[in-house]
């Protein structure tokens, strides 16, 4: 993206916790860089074409004059926020405040705040089917056209669609909406819940009817999990409803885990002719030692590379320690994922030692709904230990990289993070990640921790031979 940049533009301003200055007023000096697209009015020498920065410095100097906030933050932040709602070709400003007559007492230069804000692309989805259906779509779009902080750039057409879930109701309205916002996810997410409340939206059956229904799908690439929220949405690649309008306004879109456009994801799904894969009914059930001899013979010698494969004896030693867990995760009777897990019961810790879709239910959606129900599942631990492969080395190729990316993105949207502790294990090089439970600060120490779940599970005198932990 290109930039114009402006330097240290002076304001007289009266802007300051205390209400001398608020009296008296001082110097501010601002450096905003702008980023737009200039090729257009560059190519054809017009200023209609590009944001004139004269313009700009009157607008910034007006504003910061005419406004007083205690804090510089709160300069920054509206002085940003009005800069961008003002100039429609900005997409993006990095807004740096310096204060150099703040009253401290000391010797200094300047004290300063810089931030950076700017338009989001996000992608909802929307859905209705009680009541007027079309009247509740238009109205939502109707509402976030009149909020200034988004701007609704295209919507899908409206279309009919089976109820999914297996609850019995109406047929469903449903629709996509392409946006630009300068609300972050949580304060999007906000936005969408006081539209679903005016429209009367009551939350009472999961998957159940609904006056008014608005997710929030992809906000550009971004990738994050909180008890309120996951981006991207962490069914939508399963959803017909979903898929086909969204693939109508933004089939080129892709989706930051998946690495998939929407179009493709829309076409793997059937291009319309086929219907989502419901696995709202896959369930969760404790194996006996036999049942994970049976698995890990049947599934785990295909789905690990050899050097991960370990004798069972030895997971058969750790279970009887009472150190180890394994889970399958069924619908009906059928195995569609299983989780091994080595557990220190002192550090209430969990390593997933082994956690695997069976082939062909990969790519549907069940690696995500399995770990979802191993999280309620394990809710009683500390924090769950997840080692990915790395995926920083340097020595390997660019479509290795790319895959141990993916898997490592798919853990960060459900929640997990990555520590700066990384192991070698039987010569195969892991970054350590963490899925916090009873504990939120559980990425904290991990070398020790990890350490302690190893020695549950091999002789101190095998740690040492072809062990490493290290931690940065």
């Amino acid at each position: 993206m290109d930039q114009i940049i402006i330097e240290n533009l002076r304001v007289y301003a009266h802007h300051g916790v205390y209400s001398e200055e608020n009296k008296n007023g001082q110097n501010f000096y601002i450096t905003a860089v702008m980023e737009t697209d200039t090729r257009n009015a560059g190519t054809l020498d017009d200023l209609d074409l590009s944001t004139n920065y004269g313009e700009v410095c009157m607008f910034i100097n007006d504003f910061v004059a005419e406004h007083t906030y205690k804090l510089i933050e709160t300069v920054a932040e509206k002085t940003a926020e009005a800069v961008l709602l003002k100039f429609p070709l900005i997409r993006r400003v990095t807004l740096e405040i310096r204060k150099p007559e703040a009253p401290i007492p000391l010797p200094f230069e300047s004290v300063s705040v810089k931030i950076v804000r700017g338009w989001h692309r996000a992608y909802l989805s929307c859905g209705s089917n009680m009541g007027d259906r079309k009247a509740h779509l238009d109205g939502a779009v109707e509402a976030l056209r009149e909020d200034n902080m988004c701007r609704v750039i295209k919507c899908s057409d409206w279309i009919v669609t089976e109820p999914y879930g297996g609850v019995v109701q109406e047929d469903f309205l449903n629709g996509a909406i392409a946006l630009d916002t300068l609300y972050t996810p949580a304060m999007l997410l906000k936005k969408l819940h006081e539209i679903e409340y005016a429209h009367d939206r009551e939350r009472k059956i999961h998957w159940g009817p609904r006056t008014l229904d608005l997710d929030i799908l992809l906000y550009e690439d971004c990738v994050m999990h909180t008890e309120e929220l996951t981006i991207p949405h962490a069914d939508m690649h399963n959803r017909y409803f979903v898929l086909n309008p969204l693939a109508q306004i933004a089939p080129y879109e892709r989706h930051p885990i998946l690495g998939s456009s929407i179009g493709q994801l829309y076409e793997v799904l059937g291009n319309g002719a086929g219907k989502a894969c419901v696995i709202e009914n896959l369930h969760i059930e404790r194996l006996t030692l036999e049942q994970a001899r049976e698995i890990y013979g049947t599934y785990a010698q295909s789905d690990f590379p050899p050097e991960e494969i370990k004798p069972f004896r030895v997971i058969e030693e750790t279970w009887g320690r009472g150190s180890y867990h394994a889970y399958g995760f069924y619908e009906g009777t059928t195995l569609c994922a299983y989780a091994f897990l080595v557990a220190d019961v002192e550090k209430r810790l969990l390593l997933l030692d082994y956690f695997a879709v069976v082939g062909e239910r990969r790519g549907q959606g069940y690696g995500s709904r399995a770990l979802a129900l191993l999280r309620e599942g394990c809710a009683e631990w500390n924090a769950l230990v997840i080692e990915v492969e790395d995926d920083e080395l340097p020595d390997i190729n660019e479509e290795t990289r790319c895959m141990r990316k993916r898997r490592i993105s798919f853990y960060t949207a459900a929640g997990c993070l990555m520590s700066t502790t990384r192991s070698r294990l039987w010569g195969v090089d892991y970054r350590i990640m963490v899925m916090p439970l009873m504990d939120q600060y559980a990425q904290m120490c991990m070398a020790d921790k990890l350490h302690a779940i190893y020695t549950n599970l091999y002789r101190e005198d095998i740690l040492r031979q072809y062990f490493v932990i290290t931690a940065e």
